[in-house]
C-alpha cells in the first residue's frame, strides 16, 4: 500500500482529511485547505540525490512515504516545499504541506528502517491465475486477452507456474493441475492489491454502508467500483452477518458524503481502496455479478480480503467462499 492503515489513521487524528484521486494521487484537507499530492512510497530509504531527482521528474507537489529519512532527506523536501511521511510500521511522523497549512506529525527519537528492497509486483501472473481458475481450457491468446497481458507475457508467465507444477498445458487449452493448489500459492505469494487504503466509520449494517458508496462513487460510472470482503463473500456464500465492508473504486471519493466518517483501523466499518492491481477488477467485457446493487470484485480478491476481516469466525468464513470457488471451477472444466 502507497497509504497504509497506520499513515492513514495517523492523518486522520492530525485532523488531516485523505481523498484518494487515484491509485498514486491523494487529495489532503485541512481546516478549510486543500492541496492535490502525488505519493512517492518506497520501501527503502531514500538519498538527496533520489529527492533531486523526483523534483526534476514531478513539478507539482508530492508526499514522499518512505520507512526512514536522513535529516539532509527531510532538508531537501522540506527546500522543495513537498510533504514527507516516515512510516516505520510502528509509527508515522513528518511534515505534510496543504495550500499553505504545515501539519508536524512529531518524530520519535529514532527511525527504525526496512532492510528489504522489493521487485515490481507481477500483477500479471496473479491476473492470470486468477482467470485460469475462473477459466479453465483457455489458450494463451485468450488468457492475454482476459489479463490484459501480452501473449509473450503470459507464455512467459505460464513457464513459470508449470515449472513450479501449478498448471498445465492440455489439448484443449490450459489448465490449473489442482485448484487448491492453485488457490492456495495464489493467497500465500499475493501481496495486497497495492494503491491507496482509507478507513470509515458509519453506524448503518456493512451491507448498506456497501451499497451507499457503490450508489455515490458509482453514480456516473457503474464499473467505477466494486464489493469485496465480508459484503461481497454474503453474496457468493452467504453463512454469517457482515462485519466490515471492504470496497475498491477506480477513483477516491469523499465518503463523508456517504454518511461515514473517518476512522483508524480497529474501528473501521468500511475499508475503501483504490488499488494498483488490475486484476481484482472482473475481465473486460465479462459479465459483472451484481446483486442488489453491489458489483462484485474478482472471487479470488474477496476470498482474500475475509481471510483478513475481523472476527473470530472469519477462517471459517473463507472455507465457505474457499468452497464456492472450488464448486466453480469444477463445474465450468467439466462441460468446457
Amino acid at each position: 500500500m502507497l497509504i497504509s492503515a497506520s499513515v492513514w489513521q495517523a492523518l486522520t487524528e492530525a485532523g488531516v482529511t485523505l481523498v484518494p484521486r487515484g491509485a498514486d494521487r491523494v487529495e489532503l484537507s485541512y481546516a478549510g485547505a486543500r492541496a492535490q499530492l502525488t505519493v512517492v512510497s518506497s520501501p527503502t530509504p531514500l538519498s538527496p540525490s533520489n529527492i533531486a531527482s523526483l523534483t526534476s521528474r514531478h513539478p507539482e507537489p508530492c508526499l514522499i512515504v518512505v520507512p526512514a529519512a536522513s535529516p539532509a532527506v527531510r532538508q531537501a523536501v522540506d527546500e522543495a516545499e513537498w510533504s514527507w511521511l516516515v512510516d516505520t510500521g510502528q509509527q508515522v511522523t513528518g511534515t505534510v504541506r496543504i495550500d499553505g497549512a504545515k501539519i508536524v506529525l512529531r518524530p520519535p527519537p529514532q527511525a527504525a528502517t526496512r532492510s528489504a528492497k522489493r521487485g515490481p509486483v507481477p500483477w500479471g501472473t496473479f491476473t492470470l491465475v486468477r482467470r485460469m481458475i475462473q477459466r479453465p481450457y483457455a489458450s494463451q491468446r485468450e488468457l492475454a486477452a482476459l489479463a490484459g497481458v501480452s501473449q509473450p507475457r503470459v507464455s512467459q508467465a505460464l513457464n513459470a507456474l508449470a515449472d513450479q507444477e501449478l498448471v498445465r498445458r492440455t489439448p484443449n487449452g490450459w489448465i490449473v493441475r489442482d485448484i487448491d493448489e492453485a488457490i492456495r500459492w495464489w493467497l500465500e505469494s499475493y501481496p495486497g492489491p497495492g494503491g491507496i487504503s482509507t478507513r470509515w466509520y458509519g453506524m448503518a449494517p456493512a451491507v448498506e454502508q456497501a451499497r451507499r458508496v457503490v450508489a455515490l462513487v458509482g453514480a456516473t460510472e457503474p464499473t467505477a467500483v466494486v464489493v469485496s470482503g465480508d459484503v461481497g463473500a454474503d453474496v457468493i456464500a452467504p453463512w454469517r452477518a457482515p462485519i466490515r465492508a471492504v470496497l475498491y473504486g477506480r477513483t477516491g471519493a469523499n465518503l463523508e458524503d456517504a454518511g461515514l466518517v473517518p476512522a483508524g483501523g480497529d474501528e473501521a466499518t468500511l475499508e475503501f481502496n483504490v488499488p494498483r492491481d488490475p486484476g481484482l477488477w472482473q475481465p473486460s467485457g465479462s459479465a459483472t455479478p451484481v446483486t442488489n446493487s453491489l458489483p462484485l470484485a474478482d472471487p479470488l480478491q474477496i476470498l482474500w480480503d475475509v481471510r483478513r476481516s475481523p472476527g473470530p469466525d472469519s477462517e471459517e468464513a473463507a472455507h465457505r467462499v474457499w468452497d464456492v470457488l472450488r464448486r466453480r471451477h469444477r463445474d465450468r472444466r467439466d462441460v468446457a
